[in-house]
């Protein structure tokens, strides 16, 4: 019970001193972190500090939620229960401490006013309490509504602190992701229209992962003094090419990430590295008409060539068939 404490009270006094931490941006979004992890509150508000101030609208608060896990109990997922299982390794005290302030804070949403969004909130908490009592390795990012986004994420043993960086990243990518899905649905549309957006949406998956994926990449390398992070990021590819293959959606985001990269260097889209770095790809919805395939030409091509990746004097590098 004394360890319990001494991780409240260190959250709590990191909470009260936010307002040295709110960074400049609209109606000043916080930070809160509950944290029931090995990495310290001041490493995650600083990748969640860093990773905020590349948005070019930052108007939404932040929770940040990480536990431990223990090792892995089953394998399979299903639409219930996305992710895998975890033996648990924190107390029912710690359990119940966790789940009540992601509860709490989801629950203080304005948009919580909205009986649509107030239904879909009550039953997304319902999702997160049986992920966490479940033991799932879970990473995403919640959206209680448009000014509170959250990042959530049960920590496996095999995860060192920069994979955890990695995903901490991706996840408050998509979490601040403007028009990703939800806020493009009207709630007085039918049900057959809002599922035909969430459908639209979902089919652009590669570009919504391999957004969040390369932002999380080079903000991570960036915080880490990577020399080359192309190179890196390219040699990595060209790795994991040989042993699982061209499929883009064998390794979705990380795949994704490298088409979005082929897409920059070919220079037909003008800005395009800045407004995936800023969010601006996502501020409106019809995000997902210009990178569908069967619409541009360009993005047909990067999504056939991606992986065409060579080392070219040290430095891996997309060959010139794949830039001509």
């Amino acid at each position: 019970m004394k360890g319990i404490f001494k991780l409240l009270f260190k959250v709590v006094v990191l909470i009260s001193a936010l307002p040295s931490l709110v960074l400049a941006a609209n109606n000043n979004p916080n930070i809160e972190i509950i944290n029931y992890s090995k990495i310290p509150t001041a490493t995650l508000v600083k990748w969640t500090e860093v990773g905020g101030s590349k948005f070019s609208d930052w108007q939404a608060d932040t929770l940040g939620v990480i536990w431990e896990l223990g090792q892995l109990k089953s394998e399979g997922r299903t639409d219930v229960f996305p992710f895998n299982k975890h033996h648990l390794t924190l107390s029912p005290e710690e359990m119940k401490a966790l789940i009540s302030g992601i509860k709490t804070w989801i629950m203080k949403s304005e948009c919580n006013e909205d009986p649509y969004r107030a239904e879909e909130n009550k039953w997304g908490f319902k999702d997160i309490e049986n992920w966490v009592k479940g033991g799932a390795d879970v990473a995403t990012a919640p959206d209680p509504c448009y000014d509170r986004r959250m990042v959530l994420m049960g920590r496996t043993p095999q995860q060192d602190e920069k994979t955890v960086q990695q995903i901490w990243l991706h996840e408050l990518y998509h979490a601040h992701s403007n028009y990703l899905t939800n806020y493009c649905v009207n709630s007085n549309d039918s049900e057959r229209d809002r599922d035909d957006i969430f459908n639209k949406h979902d089919s652009q998956r590669w570009f919504g992962e391999g957004t969040a994926e390369y932002f999380a990449f080079m903000v991570k390398a960036e915080m880490n003094g990577v020399k080359e992070p192309i190179s890196t990021m390219l040699k990595d590819a060209h790795s994991k090419i040989q042993r699982e293959g061209t499929d883009l959606f064998s390794n979705m985001a990380g795949n994704s990430a490298v088409a979005l990269r082929l897409l920059m260097e070919r220079g037909k889209i003008p800005n395009l590295e800045k407004d995936v770095l800023s969010a601006a790809v996502f501020h409106n919805c019809d995000w997902p008409d210009m990178w569908n395939r069967e619409n541009s030409v360009e993005v047909n091509f990067v999504l056939e060539n991606w992986f065409r990746i060579e080392n070219k004097g040290g430095i891996w590098g997309f060959s010139d068939a794949a830039l001509r």
